[in-house]
């Protein structure tokens, strides 16, 4: 069955995955009906089907304890890179301290350095200190650092490729004096202190223990040792001149932080149940967490779990509010209903019972679709008529099924036809009858 294979789809449109999560907007077979019926979009793109385990998903580790007003972890990292990395363990107190986590494959990463840099300097005299960490192995990083930075991340225009001929001297050599030297990676985060820690001992006191999953992500640690705030670098501006100049307040930044924090943490619960496929779980997490995602991006998208969901538990009355939803959003994008009615069509067809109610709103739906203006000159509407051929053929109505499985055939691609033709030998049971007929037919309408 295909009906639950929505997890790329799904994945996108949260931007989450297992491994890194992208945070905010920059954290980083041969042709067929069936194959058709993908491109047309009416099933799911598919998800792995050879994860298929018996027992319930293992819980979230319930160690996520660092967050807003934690005391800071001490930082036991491996290597200390650059020409003077002073390399430490223990905040001093009085002091403020950026813990910054990136990685050389990061373009955020990248882009964040000038700006740490230039925080480094700002703020070097009032006692702040950057350590930025990644967790790749020390070559990795010390190539990393000989690289030339992009003009763009230092946010200049790039070089001409060929200079003016009409320039004068004088104007070239001003031009060279204006152009910047390049400067490797090593140069420009000799600022502040550049580190890796391939063991991630302190990824995991930080990271994981407050529950990030993307990068780059910065903590700001306080005069006292306790973090203060937690986010993106780009985004630190505001809350770190706050705690330099002891004018911050972190009893918002940690309410807001830690539901945040909860919300990631239902959908990675949510998601491991999903792609695990153990529904009847899937259905219970997001019944249970329904109310802490009203207001957060992810509410819609969440709809596109919910409903492959409510059809693998068979819950009618929840898969029947989707699909009215869903009828009342786009009653006359055939593409869309198509898409929806083919995974109804399976589930029913796999042995859902007291369904009668959601076949014929489903069949009603694309029929109507199907029969308004807006589809009356459609030419690529047949794998549509294929399914409410299916759909008939469910609900017993052979004669319509045939009738629709006919006008499929008739308007399908060439390279569809036999395939199409097999299953309207599959409903009138006259394999060589019907496809005399249909030979007929198509000769008629080459010679016309």
């Amino acid at each position: 069955m295909k009906i639950f294979s929505t997890t790329r789809v799904f994945v996108c449109c949260f931007v989450i995955g297992t491994g890194v999560i992208a945070k905010g907007d920059d954290r980083t077979t041969s042709p067929s009906v069936e194959a058709k019926k993908i491109t047309a979009a009416k099933t799911s793109p598919e998800a792995d089907e050879t994860t298929a385990p018996d027992a319930e998903p293992a819980e979230e580790e319930k160690a996520k304890v660092l967050s807003i007003g934690s005391l800071a972890p001490s930082l036991d990292i491996e290597h200390w890179v650059g020409d003077s990395p002073s390399p430490m363990s223990k905040f001093e107190p009085g002091k403020v301290y950026v813990i910054e986590f990136w990685a050389t494959w990061c373009g955020p990463c990248l882009y964040s350095m000038p700006h740490l840099a230039e925080l480094q300097s700002k703020y070097e005299d009032q006692g702040v200190r950057v350590v930025s960490i990644s967790n790749e192995g020390l070559r990795t990083v010390t190539s990393f650092l000989e690289r030339p930075v992009s003009p763009k991340i230092l946010g200049l225009p790039e070089p001409k490729e060929e200079a003016d001929e009409e320039v004068g001297e004088s104007d070239e050599e001003a031009a060279t004096e204006e152009e910047a030297k390049p400067i490797t990676f090593g140069e420009l985060t000799s600022a502040y202190s550049l580190t890796t820690d391939p063991d991630e001992s302190v990824y995991e006191d930080y990271m994981r223990a407050a529950a990030q999953n993307g990068i780059p992500t910065a903590f700001i640690v306080g005069k006292d040792g306790y973090v203060e705030w937690i986010g993106h670098p780009m985004s630190m501006d505001e809350p770190l001149e706050a705690v330099v100049n002891d004018e911050w307040d972190r009893g918002p930044a940690k309410e807001e932080f830690e539901r945040k924090q909860k919300v990631d943490l239902a959908l990675r619960e949510i998601l491991l149940a999903y792609r695990t496929k153990h529904h009847e779980t899937t259905l219970r997490l997001l019944q249970e967490h329904s109310d802490l995602f009203q207001g957060t991006r992810y509410e819609t998208a969440l709809k596109s779990i919910w409903f492959p969901t409510a059809l693998a538990t068979q819950q009618n009355e929840i898969a029947l509010e989707l699909i009215e939803e869903k009828i009342e959003s786009n009653p006359d994008d055939v593409v869309a209903i198509n898409r929806w009615a083919w995974e109804v069509y399976e589930a029913i067809e796999s042995g859902w019972d007291n369904s009668d109610e959601i076949l014929m709103t489903t069949t009603n739906a694309l029929e109507s679709a199907l029969a308004s203006e807006e589809n009356e000159s459609n030419e690529a509407l047949w794998p549509a008529y294929d399914t409410v051929a299916h759909l008939k053929a469910l609900a017993n109505d052979t004669d319509a099924a045939i009738e629709w499985q006919r006008r499929a055939i008739e308007t399908a691609p060439d390279g569809e036809k036999d395939n199409l033709k097999a299953y309207l030998r599959e409903l009138t049971g006259e394999a060589s009858d019907a496809d005399d007929e249909l030979n007929a037919a198509d000769e008629e309408t080459n010679e016309d």
